[in-house]
């Protein structure tokens, strides 16, 4: 049996109808119930131990740990406090795995690469590594936490698109605005970028990863990032209204890139992304957009 954490997160939600698709067992487990949540789910809250999974150390095979204190919101701020919930899910799941001898992927971030760095960033080059908050200080930690137990894959995401995005996140505040007719407000110079993967391709490596582990580390992003002027022109022609305008407000992230080399994922599992950034955009037309 296949263990999900952070079954209720976008890439949670994609990687449970794969493996339910193909009638893979797994335990989904979420940290609150809502009301779109698989009623199967297991509520457990991952921060204070993992004695309500113990009966099912015996069936375990893998874990795949997508849970932690992302910050998206004002209830889940990047700081101490919240880093150190996210330390504590990676540690009790450490600790499952020593239980187990299962495999686990373990989902960390691009976002610990050096984003003022023009280059194209390899998973192997510890010089494109820049910690910028306690969020990416925990999440290097855990990296390590696993890597050293030498059954684990680690994947760097970029920004995943899928049902379930945050109102926060720059594309759901694009897309909700076009859908109400409203200018999207473009700031600073609009040159920033962002490098958006659609959900279902993260499932689709995961569950390569799943068949055939590797114990490494791998960038799961788009071939290319998108600057915030082409996404609003991809949300507006995909919305098939709205606009878009330089508000004249500083972005005090102008200039920042997120490239990202995905040539280890072709190499080990010949994945690359299906999915472009208008076809995630086409799915979302109608969300309503968690809070």
């Amino acid at each position: 049996m296949i263990v999900v954490t952070g079954s209720d997160g976008i890439v949670g939600r994609a990687l449970c109808l794969a493996l339910r698709s193909e009638s893979i067992p797994f335990l989904p487990i979420t940290h609150r119930r809502k009301l779109h949540t698989d009623p199967a789910a297991l509520v457990a809250d991952l921060t204070e131990n993992i004695l309500s999974l113990e009966k099912y150390c015996d069936n375990i095979t893998a874990i795949v740990h997508l849970a932690a204190a992302v910050p998206h919101s004002i209830e889940c701020p990047d700081n101490e406090l919240s880093a150190e919930k996210t330390r504590c899910m990676d540690n009790n799941i450490s600790s499952l795995q020593k239980l187990t001898n299962a495999q686990v992927i373990y989902m960390s971030t691009c976002g610990l690469y050096d984003r003022s760095l023009g280059m194209v960033k390899h998973e192997d080059d510890a010089s494109a590594i820049r910690i910028e908050s306690p969020y990416f200080s925990a999440k290097l930690k855990g990296e390590k936490l696993f890597t050293d137990s030498q059954l684990a894959t680690i994947l760097r995401l970029s920004a995943p698109v899928g049902s379930g995005l945050k109102p926060s996140v720059v594309l759901g505040r694009f897309i909700m605005a076009a859908r109400s007719g409203a200018p999207i407000q473009i700031w600073g110079s609009g040159s920033r970028e962002q490098n958006f993967i659609d959900v279902r391709d993260v499932a689709d490596l995961i569950m390569k990863v799943l068949l055939a582990p590797h114990p490494c580390t791998i960038n799961v992003a788009a071939k290319v990032p998108t600057t915030m002027v082409d996404l609003a022109i991809a949300v507006v022609k995909a919305v098939g209204k709205g606009s878009f305008e330089y508000s004249g407000q500083v972005d005090p992230r102008d200039g920042e890139t997120a490239r990202y080399s995905i040539s280890k994922a072709w190499e080990l599992y010949g994945w690359s992304p299906k999915y472009e950034l208008a076809a995630s955009c086409r799915l979302l037309l109608n969300e309503k957009f968690d809070n």
